[in-house]
């Protein structure tokens, strides 16, 4: 072939690659996208977004690059990736502005606000809810301005809350959220679901707050106005049992251990067909507490042990369960809802889900948090202050512990010889290390890693990952708990002391294995010593 005829053959492979790339085409790479973004693994939507964003780019398909932007704040923001949040390119903003998408542009600025406020940049979230604001402002009149106008006043009341801004504020927020979810009308099926769930969500909020200010009439009021929304529109019903749940704790904090009962096991009719263990539990908590108040001590030791047993099954559970029970509700609202406009059907998603977080924990937020970490204090100081076991003891005591016939891959003594070595790897703090690997382990204890996962699995109960990042939290809780500097430390610092590769990996990690976030982990130490 000459010279010509290469650059021929070049050019029309240039050409077509350059055409296979259409609208259609990336819209297909949207749906894929989508697919995992409401998925188990929602972070490999992102090589994808990434991708959709370089191919727009290349056909200057604006509103594509305007999606991207959307739906990466999305990702990041559910998965506590703040400052990619934060820090996300203007480029998708740009696009937005060049064909006047204001949806997006108001969304991707909502999200900044949410994620700042999740940091605790209280000024900063202020400007980007007010950019929120201005933009969905500008969107065309209809059912979608008001939608967006409602979820960004739901967000500024939460913000408020976390701001310790005056009542009246707070009050005047939710008002606003109502009011605009009150103008979606009714005979687009698509919004029916939506507005009812914004003006539920803002009822309990109020219902919380007068509780918290011991207005027990109002919040009562504000709950069953909330009730009557979901027992007449057609709200998610995993919304409803979080809904019923407050009831039966608010009524128990009233002394009416009647209705508290009655709330509770309506509560878990409806809660077999959610399936959300983390309702389940709370509702058995109030009916073992009522029925001892009742007097029936026979029905309080049957809430009580189920109870029990769930909260240490939700303790032990794999992540990948939990996030699998998750996907569900989240599979739930997909069908509850159609999914014919992709940015609303987003903004529903993360609304319903940062608004269950919000109603399970927002009253009793302060205390739990503080419960579970005492708790977790107390064992660490306990497992400190008991003599290091012995290996070989340890092996002893698995084998009574089961009394089962252990399926031997390896002579016993070789396997008490690499458990002391096991031992002090964990005592020379190697697992700080960011190399650390199975292969890495097995070379440090001089074994294969087929050997170490054995030993792990059997001695440690858990997977090679889970025990070096078990290891890894325990040595920054210590760290912070018993070091004051640490709590000066940015949360990225602690991350890179503890071996985590990124931060948002540490701020995941730590809070399924501490029960509460980095930062208000810390924050619990900063309020404890200024009190003191």
């Amino acid at each position: 072939m000459n010279g010509w005829g290469f650059l021929c053959v070049l050019w029309s492979s240039i050409f077509f690659a350059q055409q296979s790339i259409t609208k259609e085409t990336i819209n297909r790479q949207f749906d894929t996208a989508l697919h995992y973004v409401t998925s188990d693994h929602p972070e490999k939507a992102i090589p994808i977004l990434n991708e959709i964003g370089i191919n727009s780019k290349k056909i200057g398909y604006s509103s594509a690059i305007a999606r991207v932007g959307n739906a990466l704040a999305i990702v990041y923001f559910n998965s506590s990736d703040y400052n990619k949040v934060i820090n996300l390119s203007e480029d998708y903003l740009k696009a937005a502005e060049e064909v006047k998408d204001y949806g997006k542009m108001s969304q991707i600025y909502r999200m900044k606000g949410c994620a700042y406020s999740e940091l605790g940049l209280m000024k900063k979230a202020d400007e980007e809810y007010e950019l929120a604001l201005n933009c969905a402002e500008k969107i065309a009149p209809g059912d979608g301005k008001h939608y967006a106008l409602s979820v960004i006043y739901g967000n500024l009341a939460t913000h408020a809350i976390k701001s310790e801004a005056q009542w009246d504020s707070v009050y005047a927020t939710l008002s606003k959220s109502i009011k605009e979810a009150k103008k979606i009308n009714e005979y687009e099926k698509d919004y029916i679901s939506k507005k009812y769930s914004l003006i539920a969500y803002a009822y309990i909020i109020l219902a919380n707050e007068y509780f918290k200010a011991d207005d027990q009439k109002k919040a009562g009021d504000y709950y069953l106005r909330a009730l009557h929304i979901h027992q007449e529109k057609p709200v998610p019903l995993v919304e409803k049992v979080v809904l019923i749940n407050e009831l039966g704790s608010f009524y128990y904090s009233l002394k009416e251990y009647g209705k508290a009962v009655k709330y509770a096991e309506y509560g878990l009719s409806l809660e077999k067909k959610a399936s959300f263990p983390q309702l389940r539990k709370g509702l058995f908590e109030t009916l073992s507490k009522s029925y001892l108040e009742l007097q029936d001590t026979e029905k309080s030791r049957k809430y009580f042990d189920l109870f029990t047993s769930l909260n240490d099954s939700i303790s032990k559970i794999d992540r990948k369960v939990l996030s699998s029970t998750v996907s569900k509700q989240e599979q739930e609202f997909l069908h509850l809802i159609e999914r014919r406009n992709f940015t609303y059907l987003l903004l529903s998603l993360v609304l319903v889900v940062g608004g269950i977080s919000y109603f399970l924990y927002y009253k009793r937020k302060k205390q739990l948090q503080i419960q579970k970490i005492e708790k977790l204090l107390k064992n660490l100081k306990d497992r400190q202050s008991q003599t290091k076991a012995d290996p070989v003891l340890e092996h002893q005591l698995d084998k009574a512990i089961h009394k089962e016939e252990d399926i031997a891959i390896m002579p016993r003594d070789a396997e008490e010889k690499l458990l002391e070595k096991l031992h002090t790897f964990e005592e020379e703090q190697l697992y700080l290390e960011r190399k650390v690997s199975l292969s890495y382990v097995a070379t440090i204890i001089e074994t294969n890693t087929k050997y170490l996962s054995y030993l792990i699995k059997k001695h440690k109960q858990k997977d090679f990952n889970r025990y070096i990042n078990d290891l890894r939290i325990e040595y920054i809780v210590q760290k912070i708990s018993e070091d004051p500097t640490y709590r000066q430390y940015k949360i990225n610092v602690l991350a890179e002391e503890s071996g985590f590769s990124s931060h948002s990996k540490f701020a995941t990690v730590f809070k399924a294995n501490v029960g509460v976030s980095p930062s208000e982990f810390i924050k619990y130490f900063s309020k404890k010593n200024s009190s003191q």
